[in-house]
């Protein structure tokens, strides 16, 4: 499913699965939104991709004083309550995006990686889908659903988001069915799809679903 909006963000980030990863989502269908926040700026001028909209409070990078035409800049205070990233995710969400997929946002300070994460569920409580990766792992969380996870070869964990969740884990090495889950208790962790096979994660309750990808 093509993604509607492409967010470049700051952390650590291996281009070139970024740039296969989003020809895997998007094909040669291009998003009809892309936002760079702060220091994101650059990872999206690294794959020659001309964002719409720049976004942040430009502590992790000097303001950009000469940005291409058809591209604004939105400069935020210092001192906010969001994040660059949650900016950038707002303001696409304002421009009627559904779907998002935010390149980097993990590695550097775990603050921002981990605050990036459970933000994920705040993008699902408003029925926004959103792909949270630095092109090595693909964060997602989901609500009462399931998700197919084709044989990559590496590893995929779920973990819940609330108290508990039930999982069933269908393909993978490790199967699960109707299986409690408890934040304080992450056990599933380290799963593998079988090889040449698509592992099926459903989930009832709210839990993130991590791929590490070789």
């Amino acid at each position: 499913m093509p993604y509607e909006a492409l967010i470049f963000t700051g952390g650590d980030w291996c281009a070139e699965k970024c740039r296969a990863l989003l020809t895997e989502y998007n094909g040669t269908t291009p998003p009809k939104l892309i936002l760079a926040a702060d220091s994101g700026y650059r990872k999206a001028l690294a794959l020659d991709i001309v964002p719409h909209y720049v976004v942040g409070d430009f502590d992790s990078m000097e303001k950009p004083d000469d940005l291409p035409d058809g591209t604004e800049l939105y400069v935020a205070p210092c001192e906010k309550d969001d994040t660059d990233t949650m900016l950038a995710c707002s303001l696409a969400v304002e421009k009627g995006c559904t779907s998002l997929l935010i390149l980097g946002g993990t590695g550097g300070r775990a603050d921002h990686g981990l605050s990036n994460i459970l933000y994920l569920e705040s993008l699902r409580n408003h029925g926004v889908d959103a792909l949270l990766t630095d092109g090595e792992n693909r964060i997602r969380v989901l609500r009462d659903a399931s998700v197919t996870l084709p044989d990559r070869g590496g590893y995929f964990s779920v973990m819940s988001l609330t108290d508990s969740c039930t999982v069933t884990l269908e393909g993978c090495k490790y199967p699960l069915t109707d299986a409690l889950l408890r934040r304080e208790m992450p056990y599933a962790v380290s799963n593998e799809v079988l090889p040449g096979e698509n592992a099926t994660v459903t989930v009832h309750g709210t839990a993130v679903v991590m791929e590490t990808v070789k």
